[in-house]
């Protein structure tokens, strides 16, 4: 008698037991299922602060060599990549520096991340700390839409075809004419591109040609972190880039323009997407220098050239 009650209660512990282990797992698929958007929104949060922090480092390090002189190195831990767009400095005959400043006044260092949600408007730069120093435009539409550029009239058609993100462009009767078209593809020369792609909600963003609006002195800040978020298959494309635009004397219609001119002194490109590394940039000063006329006022243009290198 004995002996089957020890029987009935060591099955009712092994089914207890078994019970028990289905509960756990389906609390924890439960727990997962419900908290990893949490938990990817809490990392994107955390990679997106550290990647503000990271470019606010790079602009403190360029004011402060810019008034001061000197150079400065800072070391980052990058998860992406980081590339340098400025100007150059050429040497004259007479041994003076010119500074060429670029012709589409592109005056920048970017950083591009990649993270599990959104972190800004999707496809437009949004401003991190100042007024924002890049116009540009966005042309939307959905699949077999005719879409007006500034130069061309544009036919989206075969949109995500078989699932793939990509989308034929014809513009200007047959002038462009793009199959399979991806995020990135730049349409002519002309500086409009694709901007992305949304097979979820059936439509294509082109974006126009970057236009770096010129600032006032005492007004505006010279270096200004923007953000923007472009989706990139399951994941996000987050970039944050630190421009420098011309500052114009607002009080003479004539008066001085002063401009931070980034230069780069080797590679202008590092990192790789997805990827973590470390690497030191250094950043030093030359002394200021008259170049060209300011944009807005048509005075003389005061460069003060900024050379950013990676590596010590």
């Amino acid at each position: 008698m004995a002996s089957k009650f020890v029987r009935r209660k060591a099955q009712v512990q092994i089914i207890s037991m078994i019970l028990l282990t289905g509960i756990s797992i389906a609390a924890v698929s439960g727990a997962l299922w419900w908290g990893l958007p949490m938990l990817d929104k809490s990392k994107t949060n955390s990679e997106v602060t550290q990647a503000f922090s990271l470019m606010q480092d790079i602009k403190s390090s360029i004011g402060e060599v810019s008034a001061s002189g000197g150079s400065r190195v800072i070391n980052l831990n990058l998860a992406g990549e980081m590339k340098i767009e400025g100007g150059t400095l050429e040497k004259m005959p007479d041994g003076t520096i010119k500074a060429n400043l670029p012709s589409d006044r592109v005056n920048s260092i970017t950083y591009t991340i990649m993270t599990k949600g959104v972190t800004s408007a999707i496809g437009q730069w949004v401003s991190l700390d100042g007024f924002s120093p890049i116009s540009q435009t966005l042309y939307t539409g959905n699949n077999t839409d005719a879409v007006t550029l500034p130069d061309y009239d544009c036919d989206f058609s075969n949109l995500c075809a078989g699932g793939v993100e990509s989308v034929d462009i014809n513009c200007g009767g047959g002038v462009i004419d793009l199959d399979d078209a991806v995020s990135g593809t730049y349409l002519g020369t002309e500086g409009y591109k694709v901007e992305y792609i949304d097979c979820d909600n059936d439509f294509v963003t082109i974006s126009g040609p970057e236009k770096v609006i010129t600032g006032f002195s005492g007004v505006n800040d010279a270096g200004v972190i923007v953000v923007k978020t472009i989706p990139y298959g399951v994941e996000y494309k987050t970039i944050f880039k630190l421009v420098y635009r011309e500052l114009d004397d607002i009080n003479d219609e004539n008066g001085n323009g002063y401009l931070t001119l980034i230069t780069k002194k080797g590679s202008n490109l590092i990192g790789s997407m997805g990827s973590s590394s470390k690497v030191s940039l250094t950043i030093s000063a030359l002394d200021d220098f008259i170049s060209e006329t300011a944009e807005k006022t048509g005075g003389p243009l005061t460069v003060t050239p900024v050379t950013v290198s990676f590596g010590s």
